[in-house]
C-alpha cells in the first residue's frame, strides 16, 4: 500500500526521485511522510485504501493529511506499543505548535473504544441527586466504563489554521476531536460517532481555549457531549494563563448526544464570548443544550436559534434529564471563584421534551440579560421508572428576564401532579409577552 504526499508546484521532485513515493502502512511510514512533506515545504501527504493500525502521528507545518476512499486509521488496542508515546495526554493524530495543518478526505479513523459494564464505582457528585432517585426506583446501580488503551481521536495544540473536513470519526476512547489554545479552526462535513449507549467521555468535539472556529454541515452521534466549549489548560501548559474561547459559529449540523448536544463548560477558567449556534436539528438526545459555569469565568452573548429538537431520557448515569435547557452557575469548590452568565438568547426553538427546563443563577450572582423567545415545547411522558420531572420550565435568581412567545404543552399523562407550566423564583425586571 502507498503512501503519496504532494508538494506545492515548485517543490515537486523529479518523479520518482527519492522521498516522491514512500512505501508501508506503519505508524513510522505515515510519520516519514509527514516529515518529509512539511521539510520540502508542505503538501498532501496521501493515504490510500487499506487498514493501517498505529500509534500516534504528529502532523507537521503546512501538511494536510488526506485518507482516500477505503483508507482507515485503526487505533492499535496493544498497551505495549504505546509505552515509547511518551508522558501526556495521548492520541491518535495530533499537532502542537504549527500553522496550516489539514485532516481530510473520506477515509475513516477508528479509535476502536472498549467498554465493560461493572457495578457503579464512585459516586458522581454532578449528578448524585439523579442517582439517589434512581436506586431508590430499584434501578440497577450499574454503568459501562472505559476499559483497553485510553486515548483521545484527535489533538490540536496551538495550531492555527486548521481544517477538518470530509472524514468519518469513529469510536474514540475518550474525545474525539479536542482543539487546545487554536485559532481559526474550520471543521466542516464530517461524520462523527462515540456509542449512544457506552461512550462515556466519548466526546465528539471539544473546543477547548479556542478562537475563530467554523462548524458546519456535520453529523454528530456522541455517548457524551456532541459539541463543548470549555476553557482549561492541557498538561503541560498548566502554568501558563488560560485563553478564552470566542468568536464561535456552529451551523447546519445534526446532533444526537446521551448528555448535551450543544454544550458550554463545566470548565470555565477563562471567558466564553461571542457564540452562534444556529440551524440544528437534534434527535433522540438527552438534553437539547446548556451553560454551566463553576470555575469563575463569565459565559456571555450566546445565541441558540432555529434549534428543533428530540429528547429521550437516558440511563441514569448520564448527565440531561431530556429537557430542553439547563443553564446554571455554580461554584466547582466552596474556595471557587464564582462566574457570570451573561446575555443570552434563546429564539427559534421547537420540540419535544421528557424533562424539566432550569435556567439558575447562584445566591451570590444571578444571571443577567436573558432573553426565551418564539419557543414551543412539547412535554411528553416519563418513560423511565426514575421520574424526575418536576415543573415545565423553572426560572431563578435572574436579574432581566424577558419570555416572548414561550408556549410548554403538556401532552396526555405528561403532567406531574402539581406540575406548573412556568415557575419564576426571585426574578427581577421580567417582561413577558405570549408566554403560557
Amino acid at each position: 500500500m502507498k503512501l503519496l504526499f504532494l508538494l506545492p508546484l515548485s517543490l515537486v521532485p523529479v518523479l520518482g526521485a527519492p522521498g516522491c513515493r514512500l512505501e508501508g502502512k506503519t505508524t513510522e511510514d505515515i510519520q516519514k511522510a509527514i516529515d518529509t512533506c512539511s521539510a520540502n515545504g508542505g503538501g498532501v501527504v496521501s493515504v490510500e485504501a487499506g487498514a493501517y493500525t498505529i500509534t500516534t502521528i504528529w502532523l507537521k507545518q503546512n501538511v494536510e493529511l488526506r485518507l482516500d476512499p477505503g483508507a482507515k486509521l485503526l487505533l492499535d488496542q496493544d498497551p505495549s506499543h504505546w509505552s515509547a508515546v511518551g508522558p501526556g495526554p495521548r492520541a491518535l493524530i495530533r499537532a502542537r505548535g504549527v500553522k496550516n495543518v489539514a485532516l481530510t478526505g473520506s477515509g475513516v479513523v477508528d479509535g476502536q473504544a472498549r467498554y465493560v459494564w461493572a457495578p457503579v464505582r464512585t459516586q458522581d457528585t454532578e449528578i448524585a441527586e439523579e442517582a439517589e432517585i434512581a436506586r431508590k426506583a430499584g434501578v440497577e446501580m450499574s454503568r459501562y466504563y472505559r476499559e483497553g488503551v485510553q486515548t483521545y481521536l484527535l489533538i490540536f495544540e496551538d495550531v492555527e489554521n486548521l481544517r477538518i473536513e470530509g472524514v468519518r470519526l469513529l469510536n474514540s476512547p475518550l474525545w474525539t476531536i479536542r482543539t487546545q489554545d487554536c485559532d481559526q479552526v474550520w471543521i466542516r462535513g464530517i461524520y462523527l460517532y462515540t456509542s449512544p449507549e457506552k461512550g462515556v467521555n466519548g466526546d465528539g468535539i471539544d473546543l477547548v481555549s479556542t478562537s475563530n472556529v467554523v462548524i458546519s454541515d456535520s453529523i454528530i452521534v456522541a455517548g457524551d457531549d456532541a459539541i463543548c466549549l470549555k476553557t482549561t489548560s492541557l498538561g503541560r501548559n498548566s502554568q501558563k494563563p488560560v485563553k478564552p474561547t470566542e468568536n464561535v459559529v456552529v451551523n447546519n449540523c445534526i446532533l444526537s448526544s446521551s448528555s448535551t448536544p450543544l454544550m458550554i463548560g463545566t470548565e470555565t477558567l477563562a471567558d466564553i464570548r461571542h457564540v452562534l449556534f444556529s440551524n440544528i436539528v437534534i434527535r433522540d438526545s438527552n438534553k437539547a443544550f446548556g451553560i454551566n459555569v463553576q470555575d469563575g469565568a463569565t459565559v456571555s452573548d450566546v445565541r441558540f436559534t432555529n434549534v428543533t429538537f428530540e429528547l429521550n431520557r437516558r440511563h441514569w448515569n448520564w448527565w440531561g434529564s431530556a429537557e430542553m435547557m439547563k443553564l446554571v452557575l455554580k461554584k466547582r469548590t466552596p474556595e471557587s471563584k464564582l462566574g457570570k452568565i451573561e446575555n443570552i438568547v434563546v429564539d427559534g426553538v421547537q420540540g419535544a421534551a421528557r424533562g424539566t427546563s432550569l435556567v439558575s443563577g447562584h445566591a451570590e450572582q444571578p444571571l443577567k440579560d436573558i432573553t426565551i423567545s418564539n419557543v414551543r415545547v412539547r412535554m411528553l411522558p416519563e418513560d423511565r421508572p426514575d421520574r424526575r420531572m418536576t415543573h415545565g420550565m423553572v426560572f431563578e435568581r435572574i436579574d432581566g428576564l424577558r419570555l416572548q412567545n414561550v408556549e410548554v404543552e403538556w401532552t396526555p399523562g405528561s403532567r406531574p401532579e402539581g406540575a406548573e407550566t412556568m415557575v419564576l423564583r426571585d426574578v427581577k425586571t421580567t417582561a413577558a409577552s405570549g408566554a403560557r
